[in-house]
């Protein structure tokens, strides 16, 4: 008898709260109904707002790309100023519409709570940052074009592709090097022209014993008769140093990367010296010996110094 009333008292309760819980439900939707009406003109002429604005970006996109049309601008730097431009008129349209719509809308106190995110999200995207500015900084100055042979530090290549955030080299075993706009021009670059020649250099010394200016005249008519080297400039070879390890002599010479690849004239040009040479009975120096370090496997063997062996033993 007692579980059935309990039973009666439990319904009872689950009903009653079903039915406060249905009658707020009730109650949040009209309210949220009304209030939605009650704002639906605000909401008209927000949305009224944000097509004028982006009518307005586009206009002021179509100027900005008639304007520079003929200004020697590079394209994709236009195309990105432009997005750039229909993006923060918008971004002023949508912050413009939610003041319509909130009045309450204060732009300064959101502006002056996102100042530490800001600062956050800029220090951690700083090198991206870098890159893309320093991008827009090189398409805009252009200092050097597309096809045009760079030296930037250790790395050399031709420019394959000028990016927003990255500059493409082909190297000149094939490999294509991607260096960041931010160290492209924050560095020092040694720009050659797509239509220039490039000029190579070949090192080599000579015994104190041998006849320089022969040596100087042999090297010279080999490289004259090499394949790829071009006449105009004509190759060049000079004593560059007098050094304990030999006459330093230095050979100079020009080719044209849009006919031959430089390896492959290099390497053309230094067998054809080695060649002559050999031929005219001059000796590079020091004459074929090499130092053979023996490794160290006890403390006997740690104090005996290097052996020198002659090349040929």
């Amino acid at each position: 008898m007692n579980f059935a009333i309990q039973a009666v008292s439990w319904s009872e309760w689950f009903i009653k709260l079903w039915a406060d819980v249905q009658g707020t439900l009730l109650e949040s939707i009209r309210s949220l109904i009304t209030s939605v009406l009650g704002r639906l003109p605000f909401l008209l002429a927000a949305a009224i707002v944000l097509v004028l604005f982006w009518l307005f970006s586009k206009l002021v996109r179509s100027a900005f790309m008639a304007a520079t049309r003929r200004g020697g601008i590079d394209t994709r730097l236009r195309l990105l100023i432009g997005r750039l431009i229909v993006g923060a008129v918008y971004i002023i349209g949508l912050f413009t519409a939610l003041t319509v719509v909130i009045p309450s809308f204060d732009l300064g106190s959101l502006i002056a709570g996102l100042g530490f995110t800001s600062f956050v999200i800029g220090f951690a995207t700083k090198d991206i940052l870098n890159n893309f500015l320093s991008g827009m900084l090189i398409l805009w100055q252009r200092p050097f074009e597309i096809g045009d042979y760079l030296f930037v530090g250790k790395d050399q290549g031709k420019v394959e592709y000028i990016g927003v955030r990255a500059t493409s080299l082909r190297k000149d075993d094939g490999e294509l090097l991607l260096i960041p706009n931010g160290d492209m021009y924050s560095s020092a670059l040694t720009i050659r022209g797509a239509a220039a020649k490039r000029r190579m250099t070949i090192k080599f010394n000579l015994g104190y014993d041998v006849e320089v200016t022969q040596a100087k005249d042999t090297a010279l008519e080999a490289l004259a008769a090499t394949e790829g080297v071009v006449s105009d400039p004509k190759p060049n070879v000079y004593v560059s140093d007098l050094a304990p390890e030999g006459v330093l002599i230095t050979a100079n010479f020009w080719l044209d990367t849009n006919e031959s690849k430089p390896l492959t004239v290099f390497d053309r040009a230094a067998v054809s010296i080695m060649r002559a040479l050999h031929n005219a009975e001059i000796e590079l120096f020091p004459p074929g010996s090499m130092i053979v370090q023996q490794p160290k496997t006890n403390d006997v063997e740690a104090d005996e110094k290097p052996k020198e062996r002659n090349a040929f033993e």
